[in-house]
């Protein structure tokens, strides 16, 4: 298979005394906190059977996990008051890897259209359901405290919307949650019977996230960086970094895998924010303008009830708009199931004005001129992508970025590339930048002229044994790569098709988050610096 494409805490040591004063990092919801406080629930616990079982990590399990419902106050991309909810898997057992102080990881999901996204549901049946095993499995079963937020907008948030990829609100819900979870941890202290009782928040703090999550880490890292919170160490995986870039090559013609998921996400989700639209008829075919995402429906539903194309964005040419049809067709192998004739989500008249201010002002990074978002882009949309924009980010914690390069849903090297790029060209001026670059992907490797693993400034003096998570993370992608191809010959599939629908929500997830858990684990929690 060919590559996809190529473009060259305010800190706050929690006691009982200062949990009742707490208030969300400098914000004015110190009431909305406190009433917050009765608002913790009880879902469930998991024994190490339980979570062996599940086969979601490669370590065996050292604690069982009890999991509670936060819900807390935050803001929507207006600044609204808002209500979102969170998972909190806290660690059980007697060993030392179970109690007393425990690292947080701050853990940012990826992209849903399930509007009852609910990461507390591990044993139920929800969309949420096995990404919630997998980070109970690869963290709090290794003594990690998990605080993984649903977002605002899913799950019991009043919020009738979801600001996908803003990054100021996002990264705002993550820190809401992680104060509102500290305080609720600390009230436990109290509850003489509770059986995770021993379990307290430690000074370590990790953030990482996964596709969607992945920008919302990056993102959340840079404001805790801001209120003078120390993050232990970040690692985003997949995430679309280069978001502006990312939008234009994929209204170039480029579309990629679930496209038509994230438009409806994104532009309701901006909206309230940078007002990007003055109905969403103005973006979308009239048929397709009426459909609320996140919805109760299930993206499948919704294709069957035409509320959604499967997969088509845009027309098929010829269109009949200069503009559009006089664009280069797309290299991509996939790229014919993201048109149709008269069956796709995004107006053509509206593609054309977007192609035509990205002509008008490019994008450095697909021009070749630089490594930056357009300076001056004229279109509403574009204005508000390149605000969102994470290219300008250069982290002081540690970080690894890990991905896959034949990733047809967030594209490796226009995203995680130009990050490394950026970073690695910063790390000549600041010597103390630590960036590991993890590509798990090795299955296409005599076709590569970008090294799988890369170590930026410090990151090359690190004593962790990173080869060795690399070439582990490397193999279990490609046992995982191969069983697919596999499977679905047995079947009677596609093997190309089988690897499209799973090469970016199931075998990179997987394979960078076990990689992810020894970056934090090797590095930190187990040799703190």
């Amino acid at each position: 298979m060919k590559p996809i494409i190529s473009t060259s805490r305010c800190l706050l040591s929690v006691s009982i005394a200062s949990a009742l004063a707490l208030t969300g990092c400098g914000d004015d919801d110190t009431q909305i906190v406190r009433d917050a406080f009765t608002k913790n629930e009880a879902i469930t616990s998991l024994t190490t059977t339980e979570i062996n079982s599940f086969s979601l990590a490669t370590s065996a399990a050292k604690c069982g996990v009890a999991v509670e419902k936060i819900d807390y106050p935050t803001r929507g991309a207006a600044n609204e008051r808002t209500n979102a909810t969170a998972a909190v898997m806290l660690p059980i057992g007697n060993s030392a890897d179970c109690t007393g102080d425990r690292p947080i990881l701050l853990y940012a999901h990826g992209t849903t259209t399930d509007k009852d996204y609910d990461l507390t549901q591990v044993s139920a049946n929800n969309a949420a359901t096995l990404e919630g095993r997998a980070i109970a499995a690869n963290f709090a079963a290794q003594g990690y405290i998990v605080i993984a937020p649903n977002y605002a907008g899913y799950d019991d948030s009043k919020l009738s919307y979801h600001p996908y990829l803003v990054a100021e609100q996002q990264s705002k819900d993550m820190t809401d949650a992680l104060d509102n979870a500290r305080v609720v941890i600390a009230r436990q202290k109290l509850v003489n019977d509770n059986n995770y009782r021993n379990v307290d928040v430690g000074d370590q703090l990790f953030v990482s996230g996964y596709s969607q999550g992945g920008h919302v880490a990056m993102a959340t890292a840079r404001r805790l960086e801001s209120n003078d919170e120390t993050v232990t160490a970040l690692a985003p995986s997949s995430g679309p970094y280069a978001l502006a870039a990312f939008a234009d090559v994929i209204f170039a013609g480029n579309v990629n895998i679930g496209a038509t998921r994230f438009a409806p996400l994104l532009a309701y989700g901006m909206q309230p924010k940078y007002n990007i639209y003055n109905q969403k008829s103005d973006i979308f075919l009239d048929k397709y303008a009426s459909t609320e995402m996140p919805n109760m429906l299930t993206f499948s539903q919704l294709v069957t009830a035409g509320k959604l194309p499967e997969n088509a964005l845009f027309q098929a040419a010829p269109t009949g708009n200069a503009v559009i049809d006089n664009l280069p067709k797309s290299t991509l192998p996939f790229a014919p199931i993201g048109f149709d004739d008269s069956n796709y989500l995004v107006k053509t008249d509206y593609r054309a004005a977007y192609v035509a201010d990205a002509v008008q002002n490019p994008d450095g990074l697909l021009t070749g001129t630089g490594i930056s978002p357009a300076a001056d882009p004229k279109h509403p949309l574009r204005m508000a992508l390149k605000d969102n924009d994470l290219r300008g980010y250069i982290p002081k914690m540690p970080t690894m970025l890990c991905g896959g390069n034949q990733d047809p849903t967030v594209f490796y090297d226009l995203n995680t590339g130009s990050m490394a790029q950026i970073l690695a060209s910063a790390s000549i001026s600041n010597p103390a930048l630590n960036v590991t670059v993890l590509d798990v992907d090795t299955t296409n490797a005599e076709e590569r002229t970008t090294p799988p693993l890369s170590l930026i400034g410090q990151a090359s003096m690190n004593p962790w044994n990173v080869n060795a998570v690399a070439t582990q993370a490397q193999t279990q992608f490609s046992t995982s790569y191969e069983f697919t191809i596999n499977n679905a010959i047995q079947n009677g599939v596609s093997p190309d098709a089988a690897i499209l629908a799973n090469y970016h929500g199931a075998l990179v997830s997987s394979a960078c988050m076990n990689a992810t858990r020894q970056f934090f684990d090797q590095n930190f929690v187990n040799s703190p610096l």
